[in-house]
């Protein structure tokens, strides 16, 4: 060990422990933010179309549309706690629904390209 980090163990321990938990905290979370910003930043991950493993904010991310308007044209609406789950899957909320999830993805296939364009639209004015 250097002996500026054994002076600084020995004189400031607590500092030097909270400074190498800030430090570890930063490249955690910067790395975190750094992946999932290249994540949606790659053109296949933009308009997907709906699969049941797909959750409301999924698609919400995929299409830039507000995870309250995906959650609008599923018809749960507010109501999480019908699904009881804070991320649920299109399959979930088709069973807590009591609906084929064929019926939810085809919803979805028609009314999110047609949303997302009300959306764009709204944005350049």
């Amino acid at each position: 060990m250097s002996p500026v980090l054994k002076r600084l163990w020995r004189e400031q321990r607590v500092v030097f422990i909270a400074f190498l938990l800030a430090v570890g905290l930063t490249l955690f979370f910067g790395g975190r933010m750094v992946i999932r910003g290249l994540y949606w930043a790659d053109p296949e991950h933009r308009h997907q179309a709906p699969e049941p493993w797909m959750t409301p904010g999924y698609l919400a991310r995929s299409w830039h549309l507000p995870v309250e308007e995906v959650d609008a044209i599923l018809g749960v609406g507010d109501d999480r706690a019908l699904v009881g789950s804070r991320r649920p899957t299109l399959e979930a909320i088709a069973q807590a629904l009591g609906v084929p999830v064929a019926d939810l993805i085809a919803r979805l296939t028609t009314e999110l390209p047609a949303r997302a364009a009300d959306h764009a639209a709204g944005a350049r004015k």
